[in-house]
Formats: C-alpha cells, structure tokens, sequence
C-alpha cells in the first residue's frame, strides 16, 4: 500500500462531488449529477455531467457529455426517456439559461424542449409522461425585454421590498411562474401569473391539476405561504390552505385523496420545526402529521465539499400506507419514515454517516441514495429489498492516499446542566504532547456539525492544526428548544457554550491553550466577531462573511429585514438600542486579537459593508487587521465559488 501524504488545497482538483442520486421507476439504473472543477484551470470553473449506473452491477459511466454542464436527471414514468436540465447550444440571446432536455433512457441525442429567454428551473414529468411542469422567470415589462442591447437601461427601477436574492442576483423586474410544455416541445402555456412568485409546484396524482405553493397576496410583506391547485391546461387557481410560514414540496397521495407537504407555521418563530403536513385534495384545514415530532424535515448537516442536490420532499408508498422524508436528527440527515395510520415516525440509523439525497423507485422495492462520512465524499448507495450495498467508489482513490483524521466525538455538561455534543480532530500521525488548536463555528445559526466531509478541518490538521466543532444553542437538528435558544439573545447562551467547549477541550484533550484560533462563517462570522470583542483567550482570528452592526444589516442584506426584525426584535428605529447591544462592532474597543477579515464583494446575505465597518473600526482604533475581499463571489464563497478563490481562501486561513 502507497503511503499516505497529508491533504492540500489541490485535492480538491481531484474530488468528484456526487449529488442527486435518481433511480429509474422499475428500479434496474440510477442517474445521478458529477460535479468537478474543471480541469482546464484558465476556466475557473466548474463542470457537471449525468452518470449513469447499473443496479444489478457494473460500473457508472457518463451519460451525458456537452461543451456545457448537465444536472437534474428525471426519468420518465415509463422510464424509457430522461429530462435534465443544460445550458448547451443556446442561442446568443439565451446564452448560459438553462434549458429543459430529452434523450433516451438507454442513450442517444438529446433534445431541447423549452426555449426560454431566461432560462427554465425545477422541472418535473406529469404522471401520463406527455408533459413537463416547470418554472421559469417572466418579466415585469415584455417590450423591455426584446429591446437591442444598446436600448436597453442599466438602471434597476425597485419596487419590491425582495428585490435580489444571494446567488441569483437582482430580481426586481420579473416574477417566478409555473409553465408546462409538452415534452415533443412546443410553446409553453402559462399557469400562473401576478406580482407574486411561485416557489414550488408538483403535478397532482391524476395529472390533471398542477399543485402550486407561494403567496399571490403581498408576499413581500409577509412570510405566510399558501397552497394552490390550478388546471393542467391553464385556468382559474383554487386555494387549498396557508400556513403563517413556508409551505413547499407538495406530494399528492397515489389515491389523489390528500396532499402532503414541509412547511412550517413559525410558531416559534424561525426555529420552528418544518413539518409534514397535510391538506384534503379538495382543499381545507391543513394538519401537521409530525407535531408530536421534534424534528425538522431538510438537510442542515455542513460541509464545504458537496454539489447540493435539489430538496427532497416527501415520498408516498403506493398503497399510501407510508411516507418518507429526510431529516437532520443530531448529527446526521437520516432517512425518517412517516405511518398515516399510526402517526408514528421512524428513522434508520445513521451508521456513522449523512445521506445527501435519496430517490425511490416506483414499486418501492429499491431505492438509490447519496451518502456522506467525514473522511468520505458522497458516493452512490443503492438499497433492494432491505439490503444496502455501496454502488460506486469515485473518490476511492484519492481519498485512500490522504492522511484523513476521524472525528472523535466529545460530549460536556454546559454551566447550566445542559449536555453539548462536540467532536475533535487531532492531526494524524503527530507525536506532539500540545497542539495549537482552532475552534470552528457554523453558520446558520440553525444548521450544524456532523458527519459531513469538511475538506477545511482536514486541511487545518494537515498544517499541524488541532481542530474542533460544537452545536452550541441555535443550532438546528436538536429539536425546537435548542434552535430557538438563540433568537433575540444572541451573543448570550451560544457565546457561553462555545467558550466553556474551549474549557472542555484544554482540560481534556492535547491541545496547547496558548495557541488557539478561532473562524466561522455567517453566524459563525457574527460569533467570531463578538467573541474577539469579548475575551482574549484567542492568538488569532478569521471572520468570514459575518455580521458586525445588524442596525445596518437589516436594510442592506436580502433577507436583512425578516432576519433580524425575528433574531433581534422590531425594527431599528424603534429598539436601536437593542441592535446595537447585539452587535459586535458595539466592542470593537476590546478587540486585541488579530483579526482577518474574509468577505465577498457580491454577498448579498451578510453584505461586504459588514466587513468595511469592522475594519475600518479596527483600522482606526489601531488595531492588528487584515481585510481579503473577494470581487464576483457571493456568500457561498467556501461552497461554490471560483475554484481559484476558493483555494486562495483556505490558503489564507490556514
């Protein structure tokens, strides 16, 4: 066996990110999406394509291949043909819009099916398998739209309070609507339209209705959400229930009788659980199904190398008897099992690791999973009558070379007697008796820490960087009193749990006390920041795409106003005070420890004007500051940015 070598930036070259894995309705192939950095580096940039994997066996192999990029498998009904989605020979106008596709199942040419000016997004096959249900972007002014390039003003015109979104850019001159076109191509028909946009919809089981979910009535003001039914042909659209919070993913019953769907009525504000829930066909009071659950459907489980797939709504068995979803439960998404008759939700076990994504096949006898380990990147898992075997071995490779630490997991009891789960990873192979260590803290606040692949820990260890991670309160995957810890006491408990992780680890583990660094991204960012302005206990600090004054955050972020009107309380003018006292930039007299501040010019979510306060603050006090700015990247920075950017981060860090 070669010898092991320690991991570097340029790994990440050699990964292959496997998302979205998709098994064929009678249950003999699995598609799912390869995504890779380019290998030509004057690109700076990324490449997905379609593989295609046998389940009675033999090795994947791609099934698409284009100058441009292909992801979103969905087979057919029949199974005798596959849509995706790719920006490939589009016209001039349409250059870089993702377009609708069809090929065969077993190979072949594909064919454009949509022609959108802007694109086509969420596309699914109606239940007879003759038309596909998408979204796609209509303007606010069609005449604007056609004008020459040289007519055309560079001047946004806002009238919307949501008027760009991080990653998506601006969006104040079209709104989001449902479309089907057949699938021999065509001229789309038009479902839905308004100032108002749709943010999911799903065939009904009979294919006759489309199921749409979004708000028509001033969903800029407001974060209720409703359900609706229109005709597949176009017509009048039905009201079938709201909730005072998001509704998405709805999935009707095989028997058409009920329509399921995750939502949430923020009860307790944005720690909620989200909830399966359901609605008669026809229409009525909606019911949550897992309220006696405290559990949230979704995937909140981090990690910097994964290529996302598209949400994974409810699953229903065909005899109904049945419901699945994903579910992060600690530290791990595992797959959760819903019974309509008894209520009662059930969940596998994690086996040391996280699924990613998950996909049934029509009879229900195999299903097709992506599945994550800390010391492994997604793979292909396929499961048939109860047996689950490991289908595919991409990273195997590259993986089997590197000196990888396992996390080993830590548990103590926080000053007020409640248990906090943390893990720790030790830089392999070394002989030191003390090593310097980095605390790292994550973003959400609610998501967390587990069994995911953090190319970044592994990186820090092979620097001689002792590395360790906590859910300290906020964090989501513990239930609803451990997620809503947080709101309007930021700064508080979450502070108090991350530092008294510190105490643990150094009376616990070999980790130097001299030598101790602090990062995190988001609210890992806010908490680093406030924790530099609160102790000196750290020798170095790197903030990354963090909030420093959320006075100023709640008129400049995308999501700035909701966020902190719920996580801090009102609005400013009106509790400046209270903005203020949870702001780090309130403390930045305080801060002795060396500080580099990582942001993205681009950031929409946690603007770069957080950053420009922060350390002009620190500049002007006189304190030890370093600012690396990042032009064209977004708050995904450390996830999906130019792979260029991507190392020259982590190579600063460390």
């Amino acid at each position: 066996m070669a010898k092991r070598r320690r991991i570097t930036g340029e790994d990440l070259y050699r990964f292959r990110f496997l998302s979205d894995a998709q098994v064929s309705p009678d249950g003999q192939a699995v598609l799912f999406t390869v995504t890779r950095f380019h290998p030509d580096r004057k690109k700076n940039a990324y490449e997905n394509h379609i593989f295609r994997l046998p389940v009675s066996g033999g090795a994947a192999f791609q099934f698409t291949s284009s100058n441009e990029s292909e992801s979103n498998p969905r087979w057919s009904p029949d199974g005798r043909r596959v849509l995706f989605l790719s920006a490939r020979d589009s016209e001039e106008e349409r250059k870089g819009k993702t377009q609708l596709w069809v090929m065969p199942a077993d190979g072949g040419e594909g064919i454009r099916i949509t022609s959108e000016r802007r694109g086509a997004a969420n596309p699914k096959w109606s239940p007879d398998g003759k038309s596909i249900l998408f979204l796609g972007r209509v303007p606010d002014d069609p005449a604007a739209e056609k004008l020459p390039p040289e007519k055309k003003s560079h001047a946004m015109r806002i009238r919307r309070l949501s008027w760009r979104m991080n990653g998506l850019g601006p969006r104040h001159d079209y709104r989001v609507h449902a479309f089907v076109v057949p699938t021999r191509g065509g001229r789309p028909v038009q479902l839905t339209e308004g100032d108002w946009d749709v943010e999911d919809a799903a065939w009904d089981a009979d294919g006759k209705r489309v199921l749409i979910a979004g708000n028509s009535e001033d969903a800029d003001l407001t974060f209720a959400r409703k359900l609706y039914a229109v005709p597949a042909g176009g017509g009048r659209m039905k009201e079938l229930c709201g909730l005072p919070g998001p509704v998405y993913a709805p999935t009707p019953a095989p028997d058409g009788s009920v329509v399921y769907f995750a939502g949430s009525d923020l009860r307790r504000s944005f720690g909620t659980n989200q909830g399966l829930w359901s609605v008669p066909a026809a229409g009525g009071e909606p019911v949550n199904l897992t309220a006696d659950w405290d559990g949230s459907i979704g995937q909140s489980v981090n990690s910097d190398c994964r290529a996302a797939s598209p949400f994974f709504g409810p699953a229903v068995r065909p005899d109904g008897g049945e419901v699945r979803f994903l579910a992060s439960r600690r530290e791990a998404t595992r797959l959760c099992s819903f019974a309509p008759s008894t209520r009662a939700v059930t969940m596998s076990d994690p086996a040391d690791r996280t699924i990613e994504s998950y996909s049934q096949s029509a009879a229900w006898q195999t299903a097709a999973f992506t599945v994550m380990t800390p010391t492994g990147l997604a793979e292909v898992h396929v499961e048939q009558n109860g047996r689950e075997k490991p289908r595919t071995g991409m990273n195997h490779a590259v993986l089997s070379r590197l000196l990888l630490a396992k996390p080993r997991r830590f548990s103590f009891k926080a000053s007020d007697g409640v248990e906090v789960e943390g893990w720790i990873q030790i830089p392999p192979g070394s002989r030191r008796k003390k090593h310097p260590a980095v605390l790292e803290i994550h973003g959400g606040p609610r998501t967390a820490y587990g069994l995911g692949f953090f190319h970044e820990f592994h990186l820090l260890n092979a620097a001689g960087f002792a590395v360790f991670y906590i859910n300290p309160r906020g964090s989501s995957s513990y239930g609803e009193d451990w997620a809503t810890a947080v709101g309007k006491h930021y700064g508080e408990r979450d502070y108090l749990d991350v530092m008294e992780a510190v105490d643990h680890v150094v009376a616990n583990e070999p980790i130097d006390p001299e030598r101790l660094g602090v990062t995190g991204g988001s609210y890992g960012g806010f908490l680093t920041n406030w924790i530099v302005g609160h102790t000196k206990r750290f020798k170095a600090a790197v903030t990354q795409r963090g909030i420093s004054n959320f006075a100023s955050f709640f008129g400049t972020s995308d999501i700035g106003w909701r966020f902190a009107r719920e996580e801090v309380g009102g609005v400013p003018w009106e509790n400046l005070g209270e903005y203020w006292k949870r702001s780090p930039l309130a403390y930045v007299d305080d801060v002795t420890t060396p500080l580099l501040i990582i942001h993205s010019e681009e950031d929409w979510r946690c603007p770069v004007e957080q950053a420009e306060q922060l350390f002009t603050a620190l500049k002007v006090l006189g304190k030890e500051v370093e600012f690396l700015r990042f032009p064209g990247e977004n708050h995904e920075l450390s996830r999906s940015g130019k792979p260029k950017h991507r190392l020259e981060r982590l190579a600063a860090i460390v």
